[in-house]
């Protein structure tokens, strides 16, 4: 087919051919659903994963927590004493300053 044609459409033929095929890796690479787009998809898709991990891991350890804390009097008694400073009947708390380092 080409052997037909004279040297300066073959030249033009090629020239575009080799600019559509340009344009057409270029809009596969840099496209809207190209590589690049594709690639950046894929790394946070990775992300939220993981962070869809790390959640499931705190959701566990929070409901292992409230079961504790509505099941273990123990473990209520412990939170009540560090978080809420609260204390038994008769019983004192003393509190000494903390020393002071010398350099």
């Amino acid at each position: 087919m080409l052997a037909n044609l004279s040297e300066n459409d073959r030249k033009k033929v090629l020239l575009y051919s080799v600019l559509i095929v340009t344009v057409v890796g270029a809009w596969s690479v840099f496209g809207p659903y190209g590589a690049l787009k594709y690639y950046g998809v894929a790394n946070e898709l990775e992300e939220v994963l993981a962070q869809n991990d790390q959640l499931r891991e705190n959701n566990t350890a929070l409901r292992q927590e409230i079961t504790k804390l509505k099941k273990d009097p123990v473990y209520l008694e412990e939170v009540a004493r560090r978080e809420f400073g609260l204390i038994k009947k008769n019983e004192v708390i003393y509190e000494f300053p903390e020393k002071k380092k010398r350099h």
